[in-house]
């Protein structure tokens, strides 16, 4: 692990989940797409002048460069043969000289993507990328990269959808200059970008809950880039200046360096005036940032928790529940049927344990996060209709807190257990109980004198080496990402922590 991911762990664990602030870089990085520029430049080789011509016109202001790219291509687009599919299913769409312009690039950005698969060199990265836990995303790019990565987020595209839309600030993405999907609502000239600015009281205003609240990242940025300037000159505003301190240890910024530079630092800006700490984490690739942000999982995914949100909201703004609360009961009851009880104001309670995963008992057994199951019926329910013979699940817990072991750790005369139990239990003894279990050593220290590989490639001599059950917990929640990487032998470790803490005693069954 490089310094990227050992400060980012640290610091994002004390805070709520981070929103991202993405930036074309990544969209470049992965699928090759232009800068803002480098699009410019395609459009305007269809006019009769270079890119140059446009950008000397305008005095290198860029927007005003693609209002007069936007004029020109705008007669090439109702001429040329090559653009009469788009005029053919667009042509009432047109309603400025700029909407021709838009329709083409949406057409671009969509195109691209089409059978689109990540280079190889990068495939790792971007996977790592998916498994991110954010709470949202904030981007200035027109293209769908980011729902690919993301499926599940729900997508706003422009000011007018988080005007007149109910955004839950979870599992969503604000593609906050339009989409590719909506050419209309891409913000690309000069007069765009004057309408977006004249407007953006609303979305400064719910940047800075996000900015206020969460740790926000920025990637496929550099510092000075126009758009970022926009963002915080904004946020200083409605922060009301004095109030721009609220921002520190919450801006970061991820730089990109192709020279193999890595490190972090502070930085300060200046903005309106004002003084801005941020970070800059400085990265030869991005996957230890990625797997940072995949250390800490929610205790239900981010799309759940959205949908919960929106229909609280729903029936709070209504005040009309239209069928949509169908039973009262008391959850303290053994006769209540919901496998999912969920409450404003009331006590909530989650059963069913028959479709635990298991990464969830995982989770719970590592306590990251504890989930509170009900171990009884974990052991007879879920382990009864659930899990695969050859697979490592933790059980040791739910068999020490349900009743089920005594003090040598062999089960309690009467009482019965699935048959899949009694096989891991008989693996575990196998693999397990003549192992050396020493104390002298902690799990760091065994860390590092064998190294990640060492520890992985034998999960079960750890017992040889250490009986440092907390050292091996910590390890466990902070290389959550090994679940995609090595996940046979992340379970194995996982199995090995179970039997440390709650196994039978050193010399037991």
């Amino acid at each position: 692990m490089g310094e990227a991911y050992e400060f980012l762990s640290s610091h994002l664990r004390k805070m709520a989940s981070p929103y991202l602030f993405v930036g074309s870089g990544l969209s470049r990085r992965y699928a090759d797409l232009p800068t803002w520029e480098g699009l410019l430049r395609h459009f305007s080789a269809f006019t009769s002048h270079p890119f140059e011509y446009y950008r000397g016109l305008a005095s290198g202001d860029l927007t005003a460069a693609a209002s007069l790219i936007a004029a020109d291509f705008y007669p090439v687009w109702w001429s040329d043969s090559r653009f009469e599919a788009s005029r053919s299913a667009h042509a009432d769409d047109v309603s400025t000289p700029a909407s021709a312009l838009k329709i083409e690039i949406a057409k671009f950005f969509t195109d691209s993507l089409v059978g689109f698969v990540i280079p190889p060199a990068y495939a790792a990265e971007f996977e790592t990328l998916r498994s991110a836990n954010v709470e949202g995303i904030v981007t200035t790019n027109y293209d769908k990269l980011l729902s690919v990565a993301f499926p599940d987020y729900t997508v706003f595209a422009g000011q007018d959808k988080l005007l007149f839309s109910d955004p839950q600030g979870i599992a969503e993405i604000y593609m906050i200059h339009g989409s590719c999907d909506s050419p209309e609502s891409i913000v690309v000239t000069h007069e765009d970008y004057e309408d977006f600015r004249a407007r953006d009281a609303y979305l400064a205003a719910k940047l800075m809950t996000f900015f206020v609240e969460h740790p926000v990242i920025f990637i496929g940025y550099s510092l000075g880039d126009s758009n970022v300037q926009e963002i915080l000159r904004s946020l200083v505003i409605a922060l009301r200046g004095k109030n721009a301190e609220k921002l520190k240890d919450r801006l970061i910024f991820v730089r990109w360096s192709s020279s193999g530079e890595e490190g972090v630092r502070s930085r300060t800006l200046q903005v309106e005036g004002e003084t801005l700490e941020a970070h800059e984490v400085v990265v030869p690739d991005f996957i230890d940032v990625f797997r940072a942000l995949g250390v800490r999982e929610r205790a239900l995914p981010a799309r759940v928790l959205r949908q919960l949100k929106n229909q609280v909201y729903e029936l709070v703004k209504s005040n009309d529940p239209d069928g949509r609360l169908v039973q009262i009961s008391d959850i303290d009851s053994p006769d209540d049927p919901l496998d999912v009880v969920f409450g404003v104001g009331a006590k909530m309670t989650v059963k069913g344990v028959i479709g635990l995963s298991r990464w969830d008992l995982v989770d719970d057994v590592i306590g990251a996060p504890d989930r509170g199951l009900p171990s009884k019926q974990v052991v007879e329910e879920a382990f009864g209709k659930s899990f695969a013979s050859n697979w490592f699940v933790p059980y040791w817990k739910h068999l020490r807190l349900g009743g089920f072991l005594d003090d040598t750790g062999a089960l309690v005369d009467g009482v019965t257990v699935p048959a899949k139990i009694l096989a891991y239990m008989r693996r575990d003894r196998t693999n397990l109980s003549h192992r050396g279990t020493s104390s002298a050593t902690t799990f760091s220290q065994l860390l590092a004198k064998v190294g990640e590989e060492g520890v992985l490639s034998a999960p079960w001599a750890v017992l040889d080496a250490t009986t440092d059950a907390a050292g091996l917990r910590d390890f466990l929640e902070v290389r959550r990402n090994l679940r995609l990487e090595s996940s046979t032998q992340y379970a194995k470790l996982v199995v090995v922590y179970d039997w440390l803490q709650y196994g039978p005693p050193a010399g037991g069954a």
